[in-house]
């Protein structure tokens, strides 16, 4: 009588399981790596925002609309920290327009068009900031910084609660997780 032995293929149990361990380790091994990735996608996401900001409020500032003497601040950029929102806003008839970004009740999450608050001519928010974003000036959180008619940056107490970035601080370091800070030139 003749036996076969007929021989199956495959792995077995002990094979795959160490398979699982190793492709476990390196999922481990990767994940510092891509919340450093994600850091670094927000606060090129923030600096991106602050930078566009900047340059709607200088650009606004100089168009003048409301013809303002030179050495009044005319538009400025806000950056609301818990909304992770940032805007500008322009001052008519010796008052701002607007001293907050978003509408009452409204948040960046929000999908329709008519979250900002009136008086906002530009409205940017940042997706996705987690809790980590951070926007200083001299470690101090940036609120706010002020141009006149001619694009230069102006120090005002008008517009929030505490004076705006003085001219003196040139730029706004952004940081993200264990992200190194980005400075972004307010001038």
């Amino acid at each position: 009588m003749v036996i076969s032995q007929a021989r199956h293929g495959g792995f077995t149990l002990i094979e795959l399981m160490i398979g699982v361990a190793i492709m476990a380790l390196l999922l481990l091994a990767a994940a510092p790596f891509t919340m450093d990735w994600v850091d670094s996608a927000r606060q090129m996401r923030a600096r991106s925002n602050l930078i566009e900001a900047v340059g709607q409020a200088r650009a606004l500032a100089m168009r003048n609309p409301e013809a303002v003497s030179s050495g009044v601040a005319v538009a400025a950029v806000l950056y609301q920290p818990g909304q992770s929102a940032l805007c500008v806003v322009t001052r008519e008839s010796g008052a701002w327009l607007a001293s907050t970004c978003l509408a009452d009740g409204k948040s960046c999450a929000d999908k329709d068009t008519g979250k900002a608050a009136a008086g906002v001519s530009w409205l940017g928010c940042i997706s996705s900031p987690g809790n980590s974003l951070a926007m200083k000036v001299a470690d101090v959180d940036f609120l706010c910084a002020a141009y006149d008619s001619r694009g230069r940056q102006l120090d005002t107490t008008d517009l929030v609660a505490s004076a705006c970035v003085s001219p003196d601080s040139a730029s706004v370091s952004i940081t993200a997780g264990s992200q190194e800070g980005v400075d972004v030139s307010l001038l």
